[in-house]
Parts: C-alpha cells; sequence; structure tokens
C-alpha cells in the first residue's frame, strides 16, 4: 500500500500545483473548498477502491467547476491526465518486460519511413563548424515516434511532459526578478552539480572521487533535476555507450533527431534494454542511491514544489521548479541530439559525437562531446583551453580543497592513437 500511495504523487501534486494556478490567476470559486478532511476522505476512498487516479481526476475537475473563468483549466485537465497516467504506470510498470528480446525490434534497414536526409542538417552545420567541415552525410532512419503501439507507461511520461511544458509557458506571465535568481541558482545546482558533475562524470564515468557524503550530496542535487533517480539514469546512460549509435543505442540520432532528443522516453518498447540494470551493480550496492530510488518522488516533486512556494509563492514554483526543469531537461536532451548531429571532431572516433560550442556553454562542458566519447572517464572535456568547461573547473576546485582526488584524464598514447594526424 506505501509503494502504491508513492507512485501517486506526481499525479496529485501536479493536480494540486494546477489548482492552486488556477487560484492564483484570481479567480473565484462559486462554492466554497472542500475543507482538508473532506478532501483527504474523497481521496483515500479512491485510493482504498483501486481508483485513485479517478479520485484525482475528481479533485481536480471539482476545482475547475468552481472557476468562474477558467482560462487556465488546459493546465488543469494535462495535470489530471497526468496523474491517471502516472496510476496506470505504477499498476503495470512490473508486467513490462525488463529485455525485450532484439528481434521483436524492427530493424533499421526495415523500417517503413526508410532512409531520410537530416532537415536542416548541411545548413545549420555552419553555426558549429567555423569551416564548415562536413563529419557525415545527416542520413538517418527514423523510427516511427507516433503511430506506434504505446504502453500506458509512454502514455504516462508523454501527459507528465506535456504537464512540466505547460506550466513553464506560464512562468513568464508570474515573471519577478526573484523568482529569475531562483530559476538560476536551480539550474546551477541541478544542472551542473547534480547531472553534469554527479550523474554523468562521477556516478556514470568515475572520472573522480570524493568523499561518500559529498557525493551522496552532489547526487541529491541530481534527484532535483527529475530526470529520474541516479540508478536509472546512469545505467540507460552506460547503455548508450556501451552501443553507441548501433541499434543497442538508447537515443541514437541515427534513429531521428526527435527520438535522440526526446522520443526515446517516451518509447518502451524500443528502449528495451533500459530494463536490464546490471550494469549499475556499484550503485544498487549503496544504501542511499537504493533510497533516492524507493523515495524518489518525495525529493523530485513534492519537497521542491512545496518548499519553493513556501518560499515565494506562484512565481517561485513556475520559475524555481517548472521553467528549471523543462530548461535542464532539454539541455541535458541537447547533449544526445544536437552533440552527435552537428559540431566538429577533434579526435577521430567511431560515431558522430561532436564538439559543439553552443551545448558545451549551455551544458557546463557537455557539449565537447567528440572529446567525451573519445575519452569517457576523463573528468575534462574542454580539452582546449578555449572549450569552456564549468564543470571540469569544479571538479579542479574541489581537488584543490581537498574533496576530491583521483582526477582521470587522457593518456598520452590513446591521444596519439585517436588524433586525426595519425590516422
Amino acid at each position: 500500500m506505501a509503494s502504491r500511495k508513492l507512485v501517486l504523487t506526481p499525479g496529485l501534486i501536479l493536480a494540486g500545483v494546477a489548482a492552486i494556478i488556477c487560484k492564483e490567476l484570481g479567480k473565484t470559486f462559486a462554492a466554497p473548498p472542500l475543507t482538508g478532511s473532506q478532501g483527504y476522505s474523497a481521496l483515500n476512498g479512491a485510493v482504498s477502491s483501486g481508483n485513485a487516479g479517478k479520485g484525482a481526476v475528481a479533485a481536480a475537475a471539482a476545482a475547475l467547476g468552481r472557476c468562474s473563468h477558467c482560462s487556465s483549466s488546459v493546465l488543469v485537465l494535462v495535470a489530471s491526465a497526468a496523474a491517471t497516467a502516472a496510476v496506470q504506470v505504477s499498476r503495470r510498470a512490473s508486467r513490462v518486460s525488463k529485455e525485450a528480446p532484439p528481434e521483436a525490434q524492427t530493424s533499421r534497414a526495415e523500417r517503413t519511413k526508410g532512409e531520410q536526409v537530416l532537415p536542416l542538417g548541411q545548413k545549420l552545420q555552419r553555426l558549429f563548424s567555423s569551416r564548415n567541415r562536413q563529419f557525415w552525410d545527416y542520413v538517418v532512419t527514423p523510427r516511427t515516434y507516433f503511430h506506434r503501439r504505446w504502453l500506458r507507461k509512454d502514455v504516462g511520461y508523454a501527459l507528465f511532459f506535456a504537464a512540466i511544458h505547460l506550466g513553464a509557458c506560464a512562468a513568464p506571465f508570474y515573471f519577478t526578478w526573484n523568482a529569475f535568481y531562483c530559476f538560476l541558482i536551480g539550474y546551477l545546482i541541478t544542472g551542473m552539480f547534480g547531472i553534469t558533475l554527479s550523474y554523468h562524470r562521477q556516478l556514470a564515468h568515475r572520472s573522480f572521487k570524493t568523499p561518500k557524503v559529498v557525493e551522496y550530496l552532489f547526487a541529491y542535487c541530481g534527484a532535483l533535476a527529475l530526470q529520474s533517480h541516479p540508478i536509472n539514469w546512469v545505467s540507460s546512460h552506460r547503455h548508450h555507450h556501451g552501443g553507441t549509435e548501433t541499434e543497442r543505442d538508447v537515443h541514437s540520432p541515427l534513429d531521428g533527431f526527435w527520438w535522440s532528443h526526446m522520443g526515446w522516453l517516451l518509447d518502451g518498447e524500443g528502449t528495451w534494454m533500459r530494463g536490464d540494470k546490471s550494469n549499475v551493480a556499484d550503485l544498487q550496492s549503496q544504501w542511499f542511491y537504493r533510497f533516492l530510488k524507493n523515495t524518489y518522488v518525495i525529493h523530485a516533486l513534492v519537497l521542491p514544489i512545496a518548499g519553493l512556494y513556501a518560499l515565494g509563492g506562484l512565481p517561485f514554483v513556475l520559475w524555481g521548479f517548472f521553467f528549471r526543469v523543462a530548461w535542464v531537461w532539454h539541455v541535458t536532451w541537447a547533449v544526445n541530439s544536437v552533440s552527435h548531429v552537428w559540431g566538429f571532431k577533434d579526435w577521430n572516433t567511431t560515431d558522430n559525437s561532436m564538439n559543439n560550442w553552443a551545448v558545451g556553454v549551455l551544458a557546463f562542458g557537455e557539449g565537447w562531446h567528440n572529446n567525451h566519447h573519445a575519452f569517457e572517464t576523463s573528468c575534462r572535456h574542454g580539452l582546449k583551453w578555449w572549450q569552456i568547461d564549468f564543470t571540469w573547473y569544479t571538479v579542479k576546485l574541489l581537488s584543490f580543497v581537498g574533496l576530491a582526488s583521483d582526477l582521470k584524464y587522457p593518456s598520452e598514447s590513446k591521444m596519439r592513437k585517436l588524433s586525426f594526424a595519425t590516422t
């Protein structure tokens, strides 16, 4: 019962935030709202009867029905749908095969869309390569994104993404400088300390070490980015490096640009390899990462929204949570998509990983992606002095004060091996 209530939280939180937004927009309720005990009784009855998703929808609908003017109704409805989807996901998550056989997937050669040239491929390359060098032909074989069998988990993710983006779109209407500063601080904490430094360089690639209390602190920052708990994120990333741009890659642009950016998150069958968590035994053996996995919703949704609302009301929630989450999502996803399509290569890797200056700046150094794929375990991605890498600067600072050790860098022998000058 405890696990079911925990999984219900995302939808309930979003529905609650939608009701707050409706109220904050200045709407007046024709009928008095339910009291805390009445609301809890109604919701508890729904949980007991197995209809918690319907209960969440009914709660949001009741709030919507009391609005005299419902210009925010779309947000409420999306949040309500996300609540229902979250419940359905929880009921069927255990039924999805951990590793579907590769034969069940349509190979690139058999896909109905066939080979296509990526739109604007060569034209946009001019923005990211000063000499307009072309490193590949921009030919992709897109998956079927929408006209396919959707798992309930896929639908749940789609509705959840829609709710987050809708909240982000509402943020400009509640702009304050304090709320914007809140976004910037959250961007730094979750984007750099959490995702690039902790999830990616330390946990996924073990490019440096810190005391456990520091490691766990940064990992917690990553959990706040709402990109899943460390065990799941690191496993998916290791699968990516284990089969980069092959048909076992989790998010290869060769399967379509949309797929590599975020489509892969909406297709549980297409990313069957993500069910195999045997590549993260090092994290699963640690109590803290198991704890984050089991209580993830509380840390990624409940506490941030509640804390931001108490600190600065709706503007802080919209900027510090919704806009910040959506922004960090797309910056992270751009590493998978943009940095595998446009840019330049300094190293002769077998994949299309590129050094992309724009992603390098926005993703705190992650955009120097050809460098990274050439030397996966290096804590430094910006290998030239002008390649800005804020994450590496931070790791060096931690090392200087004695909080980071065993920093890994490319070996001279491997640099010679992958240099274009020797190929």
